[in-house]
């Protein structure tokens, strides 16, 4: 192709910066399909060098500052121009000074880099600009997710200046449906706009627009010439979706990894990838949760085949086997359980991978993604409150949400999720009692964020949120200080918008408990467990959680047996059949539930209404990791004697719950001298250190040979990109 031919797609700041964008890198498979060769360039790895990776990194994140700030996107709204001067920004955003909504104030030293980082810009957008001239492209396409939005269209103008003979074109999310068509209405250097998938129209575009051909009449191509009519009919169609999933190519990624090798990031960072199984969301579907405000206008869900989808990953973690691979799937084919995971089991890749799934998969399916190299999930938690997670249409309930989180830590998958409140019609007191749950649960995987809901573009909060309680919805007020723009205007570009409630309700007041507990959960969470060791003689429960009523306790026959039945969120009337197979002499209900109240009483079980679940996690597949060695040495030592293989705790301080019922714990005793107290191991444990004498004490045995650490795969936050538009 010649130079004049040149097409170049560009991801902007705050994009990603390790990791390449997979939908640029799925167009420049596309253009190649068709013989058209394209450029991705990564002028967002070039400002991550410039302000620094680990501010760059918060704010494409959205979590230093938050979303409700637009940091990002006001950093380069000077180039636009912006709709307020600096002063006002920081005072009413990020000092909140005279704000109407609740939040946080920015800190002065963040403030500070935010302000350095866009006295930076212009500098920037000259290097940008340089080498566009120098590569001279006739079409340039910009990918906009998230807070890249502003930061593109600065350099888009600068290049339409320059270059007035190019083209230029805009896509991805912030570009859907009545968001792309003001962007091509308010900003004249804009020549077109893709909304929705780009992968089966930008080829034909790129075709007309290297030929000289008009490109208006493309479905889901907006034009300036052809706005006015669509806003008109106040209806925006979107491009063709991919129905053929096998059809696509696989993304090329050259581009990428030769910027970030080049970059000063590569010898400290290791990229991971982005790949892609399935696009839509089958739950969704069925049932729109109220809060997502994803997939826009393709909510249809559409899966590769699992062969295609097992030979795109082979490929692409053989080509970079040292990068971990994140999948942008809104949620996991749950047909995939059927040849898909088996098959990745026999050939997992070096690195892991993460996946959105639903929080009500099974245990055997859970061993099944961690045995096939799935090692971290999103899975979509949200709440522990059944009248909550109904509002948000989940489909599950809490237990269940708490049953995930325990066999993620027995079977080492690594669960990314948060907490929301403030759906209108919640019940308040809801929250005083997941505030009491919460300190149960420290032993598990704290959330990564908790906090107020947001109303998002395409989410049934945003397009019904009359019917469903709220009010005065409006862009987020930052969005003032970056677009100089009428309300109207403001409105069909947000993505994010702030509201009211028709029937007004003081969130902050009745969420504060609960945010407390889960601040407390995070600050805990390392140095404490609660697991159980299955023994024939009973079940060893070891608790080292700070609300923990005993740090040791002996289950023995129907206690032992309902306990472990208790694994999976049970209902009552399903043990009692249970047991009444199980043990010699058959339990009324009644009986029954009297024994699993007094486990609840013990704190070693949570209950909602008829549902019992145990919150120890079993010694097996899971072992304490080596944080949790010091406490547990320290609680043998307390409890129990030096003896030569190890030590040993006496029954009589050991809290027993069968027949006579929990009991407060006896104060610890100490034995032995500190010169003759054998160490404790600090690696990892097993059942066979554990054993019941014939008077119902414990003896911990030491082991004799040493474990390393745990091998549980460990990922950063990860956001989101999903492949509409051209980004």
């Amino acid at each position: 192709m010649t130079a004049e031919g040149r097409i170049v797609l560009v991801s902007m700041p705050f994009g990603q910066v390790f990791s390449p964008s997979i939908a640029l890198s799925l167009l420049k498979s596309e253009l190649a399909a068709h013989d058209m060769s394209a450029e991705v360039k990564y002028f967002s790895i070039q400002f991550a060098e410039l302000i620094g990776q680990h501010f760059y990194y918060g704010l494409s994140a959205e979590s230093r500052p938050s979303i409700e700030h637009l940091a990002g996107e006001w950093i380069f709204s000077g180039a636009l121009p912006s709709a307020s001067r600096p002063a006002r920004y920081v005072d009413a955003i990020l000092r909140k000074r005279g704000a109407a909504h609740t939040g946080q104030p920015v800190s002065a030293a963040l403030i500070r880099r935010i302000l350095r980082a866009r006295a930076q810009v212009d500098g920037f957008l000259r290097e940008c600009l340089d080498w566009m001239l120098r590569a001279r492209p006739r079409l340039v396409g910009f990918t906009s997710m998230f807070q890249q939005h502003a930061a593109s269209l600065a350099l888009a103008r600068l290049i339409k200046q320059a270059l007035p003979e190019s083209f230029v074109v805009f896509g991805g999310a912030n570009c859907a449906d009545v968001m792309g068509a003001e962007t091509v209405r308010q900003f004249p250097f804009v020549d077109a706009v893709v909304s929705g998938e780009a992968d089966l129209v930008f080829p034909e575009l790129a075709r007309r627009v290297l030929e000289g051909q008009p490109v208006g009449g493309l479905p889901g191509v907006r034009t300036p010439d052809g706005v006015a009519a669509e806003f008109a009919r106040g209806r925006f169609s979107p491009a063709p979706m991919v129905r053929d999933m096998d059809a696509l190519p696989y993304p090329d990624y050259s581009d990428y990894f030769e910027q970030f090798e080049a970059s000063r990031f590569a010898r400290e960072w290791q990229p991971s990838i982005y790949l892609e199984t399935s696009r839509g969301c089958w739950w969704g579907e069925r049932m729109h949760c109220t809060f997502c405000g994803l997939n826009g206008q393709t909510m249809a869900f559409r899966a590769k085949s699992a062969p295609r989808a097992v030979e795109e990953l082979t490929t692409m973690t053989g080509r970079y086997p040292a990068c971990v691979v994140e999948m942008t799937d809104n949620i996991l084919d749950l047909g995939y359980f059927k040849e898909f995971v088996p098959e990745l089991a026999r050939r997992p890749p070096a690195k892991g991978i993460f996946y959105e799934v639903k929080a009500n998969l099974r245990k055997d399916q859970l061993r099944s993604l961690r045995d096939a190299g799935i090692r971290s999930i999103q899975p979509g938690i949200e709440s522990f409150s059944d009248p909550v997670l109904k509002l948000m249409r989940k489909g599950v309930s809490a237990l269940q949400n708490v049953q995930l989180l325990k066999w993620c830590k027995e079977l080492g998958l690594q669960p990314g999720w948060n907490v929301l409140w403030g759906f209108p019609g919640e019940p308040p007191d809801e929250y005083l009692r997941m505030a009491r749950l919460v300190p149960l649960l420290t032993h598990l995987q704290p959330p990564e964020g908790y906090g107020m809901i947001r109303l998002d573009r395409f989410s049934p909060n945003f397009f019904d949120s009359e019917r469903l309680g709220f009010a005065d919805v409006r862009p987020l007020p930052a969005y003032r200080h970056v677009y100089s723009l009428s309300e109207e205007a403001l409105g069909n570009l947000a993505y994010y918008f702030d509201f009211g409630y028709r029937e007004p309700r003081d969130v902050r007041a009745y969420a504060e408990p609960l945010f407390k507990a889960l601040r407390e959960w995070r600050q805990v969470h390392e140095k404490n467990d609660l697991f159980s060791v299955d023994l024939v003689d009973g079940l060893l429960v070891w608790d080292l959680r700070p609300a923990g009523r005993t740090p040791l306790t002996i289950l023995r026959g129907a206690d032992r047996f309902l306990y472990r039945a208790c694994d999976a969120a049970i209902d009552v009337r399903r043990l009692v059949d249970c047991l009444d197979h199980s043990i010699e002499d058959p339990a009324s209900g009644d009986v029954i539930e009297r024994r699993l109240e007094s486990l609840v009483e013990s704190r070693l079980m949570v209950r909602d209404g008829t549902r019992y679940l145990a919150l120890a996690v079993p010694l097996g597949e899971y072992s304490p990791p080596a944080p949790v060695g010091a406490p547990i040495h320290e609680l043998v030592r307390a409890l129990g004697r030096a003896v030569p293989d190890g030590w040993f705790v006496p029954a009589d301080i050991i809290g027993e719950t069968a027949e006579r019922h929990a009991r407060p714990a006896t104060k610890p005793r100490r034995g032995g001298s500190r010169s003759r107290t054998p160490r404790m191991p600090d690696d990892r444990l097993d059942e066979s250190q554990f054993s019941i004498d014939e008077r119902g004490g414990v003896l911990v045995r030491r082991r004799a040979a040493r474990h390393g650490g745990s091998d549980a795969w460990r990922q950063g936050r990860r956001k989101n990109e999903k492949t509409e538009g051209i980004g």
